[in-house]
């Protein structure tokens, strides 16, 4: 369990009752807030010292002008460290953090170290269409999806939407001196106390156990997870600085290339990714020599097409039909896949699609 408090603009936290978050909650930190700019940044930490420091400076600094999101983490799937810390961004406009265990099909595979909520956003959250959230039925489905002892909150700088901040399960939480707070862990003596943390006794001025991440020189050596690749508009998350460069895509020092950064960043934006580790997959490419090339034949990229010069014997090849001649293309068809093994995490969607999308269009309001 975790807590969350979303603080509105004009309202604050106290350093006691952040101290008191902390002393319940102490896996790990995490603020977002909405800039000068209207850009939604994201502070991480694993001490509560500069969580502190960096709190009232944010909440000095705009929280007359915007809402602030808060978490304290309390481990239960993943482990304790930077990258399983709250908030998440959903895209690159909208954060969230979640307080609870959700439900079977959320929690993440043995294999993978991650929390059940950041698998929740991979396999869910990010496929969703925000702005819907200023529909509240929306707001009450989103709820029934992840159960009434969960909770989530929603920050956005989304010029297109109508607030700030989105409750998921506000009743389930409690309001207090004008903030919301997911539970009562901000008190000092809680109903959550009473079947306790492993956390309640870490020292106010010490981390947590945790097993901390390693950052090569070339990325951001801060308690902030977004590593900056060309400027204040372009972040990249370290954690996908991370998978790039386990999953052989991108060697972590070539993000000292700011050329090369800032490209892969255009090219993101370009082709509608979040993460850059989608991109190269996707597309079947990698970066060598500072170079983003073909996986299979090496051809360089050729930054005028936003594609590499392929010869027509590579399968990468493409004469700008790249999606249409890959629609009827046997190679990239594949057997729907089921799911045979009681502990999958995921099922097979059947007909019930087309109702599905049936009962959307009429609660959207939009035309069948």
């Amino acid at each position: 369990m975790c807590i969350i408090a979303s603080v509105p603009k004009d309202a604050t936290i106290d350093k006691t009752t952040l101290e008191t978050m902390w002393k319940h909650n102490s896996d790990g930190a995490g603020i977002s807030w909405i800039d000068e700019k209207g850009k939604v940044r994201v502070f991480k930490t694993m001490k509560l010292k500069p969580f502190l420091s960096k709190f009232d400076e944010i909440s000095k600094q705009y929280g007359k002008k915007a809402d602030i999101l808060v978490h304290m983490r309390i481990a239960t799937h993943g482990s304790v460290c930077m990258d399983n810390n709250h908030p998440f961004n959903v895209d690159t406009q909208t954060v969230f953090a979640h307080n609870g265990i959700l439900p079977r099909q959320f929690h993440p595979p043995a294999k993978r170290d991650i929390s059940d909520t950041r698998y929740f956003n991979e396999t869910f959250l990010q496929y969703q269409k925000l702005s819907a959230l200023d529909d509240s039925r929306y707001i009450d489905h989103l709820g029934e999806v992840i159960g009434s002892f969960n909770k989530l909150v929603i920050l956005t700088a989304n010029p297109k939407m109508r607030r700030d901040s989105y409750i998921i399960n506000e009743t389930s939480g409690e309001w207090s001196d004008g903030v919301w707070y997911s539970n009562d862990s901000y008190l000092e003596y809680s109903a959550k106390m009473k079947w306790g943390t492993k956390s309640y006794t870490t020292k106010l001025n010490q981390p947590s156990t945790t097993t901390s991440i390693t950052k090569s020189t070339t990325v951001d050596k801060g308690a902030n997870c977004d590593v900056s690749v060309g400027g204040d508009d372009d972040t990249i998350q370290l954690f996908d600085v991370q998978v790039c460069a386990q999953w052989g895509l991108i060697p972590e020092d070539a993000w000292g290339n700011e050329e090369l950064a800032e490209l892969i960043c255009e090219m993101m934006m370009a082709y509608g990714y979040d993460a850059p580790q989608d991109l190269m997959e996707d597309f079947q490419w990698h970066v060598r020599d500072n170079k983003i090339k073909c996986q299979h034949c090496s051809a360089t990229l050729n930054i005028n097409q936003y594609w590499p010069d392929c010869g027509p014997d590579c399968r990468n090849y493409t004469d700008g039909e790249y999606l249409e001649a890959r629609v009827d293309d046997p190679e990239f068809q594949f057997p729907v896949e089921v799911a045979n093994d009681i502990n999958e995490d995921w099922f097979e969607i059947d007909e019930q699609v087309e109702e599905t999308k049936m009962e959307q269009q009429e609660l959207f309001g939009k035309e069948k």
